[in-house]
């Protein structure tokens, strides 16, 4: 098996700097862990250079608070105030892209990248590593048979080749592996084959620090909310089916691996902390028509706003059959929509879950 490096490499404070003077006035001091940039913090707008940036740690601090970094990890009692963090919320960027920005040309970022670089030799103590099957492979560098076919498929269901590099993809034979992560750290793979629709939730290695595999905990859909490290903090969230569907309709979307969302998921929910409220999105069939009721009951009792957003049932031709579109994914397989179109229909179609459309959703289902 693959075990993740503990080789982890800090960003060079030279890199840092270069960044920010590019992107920001500065003053530069001593400060209690070396040197330290001080700027005014974008997200609160006008402040006077109240934002600590070590160049040593590769860390960022507000005096008033690091509400801008997100959510508290529930495993550490902190949140995430990495330079990497800062920048990926500053550029609204993937992990890989806010490395490219900040290193440029000066450094392989590959020593940098999750989840090969990640974990120190401390972390791997106290924190489970995941493993893949020996011999897969990261997608977007490869071009034999398999990896373009893979490819091929993917970009029909809405993955053009960036998506596929900054999602870190990984491949073995006909399978497809998404690593999943929360505050940073990666928790596991999840695999689909391309000949099939099932998508594989692979076991935990739980490692020591000689990197002995010392336990197994397996991991299932009911831990899954795949797209929260992407989520905006304190906003709404979109809850959708399958990663698919999450990919199409993007921004604020996570995928919760099946129908009805379980209490392991109710607490990530509550973590991210979705204000705005929750639009639960599923299939348009029994199945997630009786999800909407089911979630709404089990959401509301944890103050929660509600709402729901079901696909319309449009007919398309396929090999001579006529049939009518039941996910949002579809709308891109079958109508050849663009996913600025599906999320339009999505947003149009958001209804308040209360007590007057559940009623309506109950007679549709008998």
């Amino acid at each position: 098996m693959i075990q993740i490096k503990k080789n982890f490499k800090n960003i060079p404070p030279q890199a840092i700097e270069r960044w920010v003077d590019k992107n920001f006035d500065y003053k530069k001091r001593k400060g209690k862990n070396g040197e330290e940039l001080l700027i005014e913090n974008p997200f609160y707008h006008n402040d006077n250079k109240k934002f600590n940036i070590s160049l040593s740690r590769a860390a960022c601090h507000d005096w008033r608070g690091d509400e801008w970094a997100g959510p508290i990890n529930p495993e550490t009692g902190k949140r995430n105030c990495s330079f990497i963090k800062f920048v990926r919320l500053y550029n609204k960027c993937s992990y890989k892209e806010a490395l490219e920005d900040i290193l440029g040309d000066k450094e392989d970022i590959r020593d940098f990248l999750k989840p090969e670089g990640r974990m120190t030799d401390k972390e791997a103590q106290k924190k489970v590593s995941v493993a893949l099957p020996n011999g897969a492979r990261l997608l977007s560098n490869a071009n034999d048979t398999q990896a373009n076919a893979l490819k091929k498929w993917l970009n029909t269901r809405g993955y053009s080749e960036e998506d596929i590099s900054k999602n870190e993809l990984y491949y073995l034979g006909m399978e497809v592996y998404w690593p999943y992560y929360e505050f940073d750290t990666l928790i596991y793979w999840q695999s689909r084959s391309r000949v099939n629709k099932r998508f594989n939730f692979p076991s935990l290695e739980v490692y020591d620090k000689d990197g002995k595999v010392v336990g197994i905990t397996d991991g299932t859909k009911g831990d899954f909310l795949y797209g929260f490290d992407d989520i905006e903090a304190a906003s709404y969230v979109i809850i959708t089916e399958a990663i698919f569907d999450k990919h199409i309709l993007g921004e604020q979307t996570l995928a919760s691996g099946g129908a009805v969302v379980t209490d392991n998921q109710i607490k990530k929910l509550k973590i991210l902390g979705p204000k705005k409220g929750v639009i639960l999105s599923p299939d348009n069939d029994k199945a997630g028509i009786n999800s909407i009721i089911s979630n709404v009951n089990l959401l509301s009792r944890h103050g929660l706003k509600i709402y729901f957003s079901i696909p319309p049932r449009i007919k398309y031709i396929k090999k001579g059959e006529k049939l009518m579109t039941k996910d949002w994914n579809e709308f891109f397989t079958e109508l050849n929509m663009s996913t600025d179109e599906i999320r339009k229909i999505h947003d149009k179609n958001i209804k308040s879950a209360n007590t007057m459309e559940l009623v309506k959703l109950r007679k549709i289902l008998k």
